[in-house]
């Protein structure tokens, strides 16, 4: 719990520096508790809840993908995975489609990588999942 206490307090620090919004921070935490949540966990730490039955391999503890990619959040290919989940699911995987995140506006994301261009939904819980990480 104090992991997700962390993470709030972080995001509202960040809102009052011009940067990451309170707004968005919301919005993106909604998007994942609806989402994501029942199967990678209400942290975000995988094994998930009720989603999670029948599954051949747990879901992945999604607080640690810059760990895994050398300390780097790996924007890009979050946000490839974001979409195509998206589009209906991903060819191969387990995981349900969620397209109620899709749709013709699209926005531009600024992270350290550069700017990434996708819709809003998904710019909202890519910025979301970065603010969770940890080492």
């Amino acid at each position: 719990m104090n992991h997700v206490c962390l993470i709030a307090f972080a995001m509202l620090l960040l809102a009052g520096c011009g940067g990451f919004g309170r707004d968005d921070a919301a919005t993106g935490a909604a998007l994942y508790a609806a989402n994501c949540a029942v199967c990678h966990g209400g942290d975000a730490q995988g094994g998930g809840g009720a989603g999670v039955a029948g599954l051949s391999k747990t879901p992945p503890d999604l607080t640690r993908l810059s760990a895994r990619n050398g300390g780097t959040f790996p924007a890009t290919d979050t946000l490839e995975a974001l979409q195509g989940y998206a589009m209906g699911g991903m060819r191969g995987r387990q995981m349900t489609g969620f397209s109620g995140l899709q749709s013709d506006q699209k926005t531009r994301v600024k992270l350290e990588e550069g700017r990434l261009r996708t819709t809003e939904p998904l710019a909202e819980l890519l910025l979301y999942l970065q603010a969770l990480q940890r080492p």
